[in-house]
């Protein structure tokens, strides 16, 4: 592989990782006072989003092992801030959704989220944005055509 595409790649990667560490460490920061670890976080906010998932599909979303996902929800569940439903025509699959009183706590979790990406985007020209968002858009769709092959290489 050319050598200026490798050194591009290893600037890629280095600059997800530090986004994401920033990226987490304000939210930890804005929410220190709920008494939330990061991941319980990211979790809360994709049953805002996605209510009612199943364990399997909260795991693949997050990026995180099954086994993982489930001792998370076993804690948020013990806090009363999630809750499990059986699904009524297969008693084997559970779906997982935000207790009532949390539901507000994941649409504040949003809207922080959103504003602060919409702060950093303000000191942005819209060429900037535009470039960055077409960029990563590219590199979302080869991600969704890499995988996409992959799963049908392994069936």
């Amino acid at each position: 592989m050319e050598e200026k595409l490798i050194v591009q790649a290893e600037q890629l990667k280095d600059l997800l990782r530090t986004l994401n560490r920033k990226f987490r460490q304000y939210m930890m920061a804005q929410t220190v006072g709920c008494g939330l670890t990061v991941p319980q976080l990211h979790l809360m906010q994709e049953l805002f989003q996605n209510p009612g998932i199943t364990l399997g599909e909260l795991s693949i979303r997050l990026g995180l092992a099954k086994s993982t996902v489930s001792g998370i929800v076993d804690r948020l569940e013990k806090q009363n801030k999630v809750v499990r439903k059986r699904n009524e025509h297969d008693r084997r699959v559970v779906h997982i959704d935000l207790s009532p009183q949390v539901k507000e706590l994941g649409q504040n979790i949003c809207l922080m989220r959103t504003n602060y990406l919409a702060s950093l985007l303000a000191a942005m020209t819209q060429e900037e944005i535009q470039g960055l968002l077409t960029g990563l858009e590219k590199i979302n769709q080869l991600m969704i055509q890499e995988t996409g092959s992959l799963e049908t290489s392994e069936s």
